[in-house]
Formats: structure tokens, sequence, C-alpha cells
């Protein structure tokens, strides 16, 4: 049994190793600093503690990356990680995903004294959007939407506020109407029996009465 748990476990290990070679970037060394990954050229800028590793950086890099400046992967637990970063004067994505920042992210994000490299992209790519990213996005985007109308966000939840509002104010204006009325057909004194004539006749008594 064990035997046959080991040769089973091999044949994983080879499977995986044979789909990380199929997916893994092409990367060129022209020197310690110069490098391309699949024909875009990269200047390592910072190397500290020796945390740049070609074959691991094959294995784990990915095309998102090729549109951020900057390219940081730090270790954790035999692992390396990867993380985009933009320039200093560019207005893309958030002021974390500012190079500025990287003191920040390796402080609160990465283990301490890790090793660590910087790569500088110097030919930024625009990611392309697939058929089928675009159709996920579209349902994300619905399914956002659907969300909203059964559990409205602070915007909406401020709107139906709003609705509620004017709804209550059109029913006190009413009520308020109707009070007016009462009141105007109580304060009209009656004059209408007053203002009738009255017709006196004097009759004298006959002398027989």
């Amino acid at each position: 049994m064990n035997s046959e748990k080991k040769e089973r476990r091999e044949a994983q290990l080879a499977k995986k190793a044979e789909t990380l070679k199929a997916y893994a970037s092409d990367i060129q060394m022209k020197n310690s600093t110069e490098l391309t990954i699949d024909g875009h050229p990269y200047l390592l800028v910072k190397n500290v503690r020796e945390g740049f590793q070609v074959e691991k950086l094959k294995e784990r890099f990915s095309q998102i990356l090729t549109k951020y400046d900057y390219i940081v992967g730090d270790w954790g637990y035999d692992q390396l990680r990867l993380h985009g970063f933009y320039a200093d004067d560019s207005d893309k994505g958030f002021p974390s995903q500012n190079i500025a920042h990287l003191d920040d992210y390796l402080y609160e994000y990465c283990n301490f004294g890790c090793a660590y490299f910087i790569l500088h992209n110097l030919d930024v790519q625009k990611v392309k959007v697939s058929g089928n990213n675009k159709k996920r996005s579209r349902r994300r985007s619905s399914a956002k939407r659907n969300e909203n109308s059964k559990n409205p966000t602070k915007k909406n939840f401020k709107k139906a506020i709003k609705k509620r509002h004017a709804f209550t104010e059109e029913k006190r204006f009413e009520i308020h109407k109707k009070k007016e009325k009462k009141q105007d057909l109580k304060s009209k004194p009656v004059y209408a029996k007053s203002l009738k004539k009255r017709h006196f006749t004097i009759r004298q008594k006959s002398k027989n009465e």
C-alpha cells in the first residue's frame, strides 16, 4: 500500500510539474539587473536577502502583472508572492497601490525581515479582457443591481427616505387643508336667520271684544 501511495504521489507531482512548465513564463537574464519576461524588458531595482529567484518567478509570474509599473515579490513560508504597484506620478488605482506605499505594504502584509525584490516594468502592457471575463463582469454588475434593489445601499436608502418624507408631507398637507375647511365653517357666523325681515301687523281690539 505504501508503495502504491508513493507512486500516486510521484505521478501527481510529475503532472503538476508539467503543467507548471506549460504555463511558466519565459525569463531571460541579460545581466545581473536586466531581464526579459515573455519578451518584455524589466529591471531588477532591489534584491533584499537574495529574494530574487528566476525559477520561482517563472512559476509564479502572471500576465495580469504586466499592467503595473513595479512588481514586488516577497517570501513567506517558502512561498513566493507577487504584488503589483503603480508609479508615483500615476493616477491609476488606489493610493495604497502606489510604489511610495511599499514600506506600508511590507510592514502590514509581509513577514518581518522577509526576503523580497522589486522589478521595474519598462514596457507596461494593457491587459485585454476576454469575452468570458466580460460576461462575468456583466453578470456581476446585474447581480449587484439585483442586490441593490433588494437591499438598498446608503444612496438608495437615502432616496427611499426622501420618497417617504415626500409622501408623509403630502398627507400632512391634505390633513391641514381639511382642518382649515372645518375651521372656516365654524368661524363663519350664522346671520342667515337674523337677516330675514320680520313683518308685524297691529291689530286693534274691537268694542264688541
